[in-house]
């Protein structure tokens, strides 16, 4: 099934939050080697494409696999929908299966990507379209002043709310096809891998970057 599957890494240049995200020391790397290393220690024969219009990324890319893609500078904007940088990108790869790794993600651990990619035989048999992790929101949550998962009225604890599950994009699992047709990477019926703090941790803010390289610094298990 790995034969079968491409690995597909897109970073910018551009990041408003934190100049040079993906490239910034990160540990004793970057977040951008580190996720690229951990295919290859798990899948060291795989192909991976790496798309980016930095320089400094693709050079680092360039360590880890031939596949590399200086993106056009119009699907590296911040105002370009997402869904023509997936179709894009989708154009790129030559296998079945796609699984889109966010290199912001750095403490996902190996058991987790392998067990993960062992799911995609529940896309080839047709029960899902697509696999993608999550974190399970288990909060009382509001919408324009009303409770949209449980009754104000008749509160209930906290373990008892219904199951809501929010995209954390560690993992994106989809067939080629779909991704270039729909520009999408979670399809309408995907298969839900549940991730756990610190596993779940998603560097987008500058807090988040520093408390990610903490954990990480740490060798946290998980």
């Amino acid at each position: 099934m790995i034969s079968d599957t491409t690995f597909v890494i897109a970073v910018r240049k551009g990041s408003k939050r934190i100049a040079s995200k993906n490239t910034k020391k990160f540990g004793n790397s970057s977040l951008l080697e580190i996720k690229l290393k951990q295919i290859r220690r798990l899948f060291p024969s795989s192909c991976v494409i790496v798309s980016s219009d930095c320089a400094k990324s693709l050079l680092i890319a360039s360590k880890y696999t031939k596949n590399l893609d200086r993106r056009p500078k119009k699907y590296c904007t911040s105002f370009v929908p997402m869904k023509k940088v997936y179709k894009y990108l989708a154009s790129k790869v030559k296998t079945t299966y796609v699984c889109y790794l966010h290199v912001t993600s750095p403490l996902l651990s190996d058991k987790t990507l392998l067990r993960t990619l062992k799911k995609i035989s529940k896309i080839k048999k047709n029960k899902f379209d697509s696999i993608a992790t999550v974190n399970l929101v288990k909060e009382y949550l509001w919408f324009k002043n009303k409770a949209i998962n449980y009754n104000p009225n008749n509160h209930p604890k906290s373990q008892n709310l219904p199951n809501y599950y929010s995209l954390n994009f560690a993992i994106n699992i989809i067939e080629k096809k779909k991704m270039e047709k729909y520009g999408k990477i979670v399809g309408k019926k995907f298969f839900p891998i549940l991730l756990k703090f610190p596993e779940n941790i998603d560097v987008d803010e500058k807090w988040q970057f520093i408390i990610a390289d903490i954990l990480y610094k740490k060798k946290i298990k998980f």
